[in-house]
């Protein structure tokens, strides 16, 4: 597989991820982790986000995006800068359907702007 993943697929992988780190982590132990739990290849890895503007991988751009989308679907909290834990809310979620998550972020974030 040498294509990014689209966003939604990191979702379940991050969940797992996080219950794998205990339950809290930094985002560098909680990329690394769902990069090894994807097996995400070198040459997906190395795609640079925006190269001119940004020294962030893609893979790491939308590992950020995930991380958000799971805090506002109310599993994951940012307790402080660059450290995330899962919320009570996690308890006993062991997947996430991508169109679900999206709906539910996408409904609140209207009904909250």
């Amino acid at each position: 597989m040498n294509s990014i993943p689209k966003y939604g697929d990191y979702w379940t992988p991050l969940l797992k991820a996080m219950k794998l780190l205990g339950g809290s982590g930094t985002v560098d132990e909680i990329n690394a982790k769902v990069i090894e739990l994807m097996k995400l290849p070198p040459a997906v890895l190395e795609k640079m986000h925006d190269p001119e503007g940004s020294n962030m991988t893609e893979v790491e751009y939308r590992l950020a995006w995930a991380r958000t989308y799971l805090k506002n679907y109310g599993l994951l909290e940012n307790s402080s800068r660059g450290v995330w834990a899962l919320s009570k809310d996690a308890e006993g979620v062991e997947s996430l359907n991508p169109t679900e998550v999206r709906s539910s972020v996408f409904q609140v974030s209207v009904l909250t702007f």
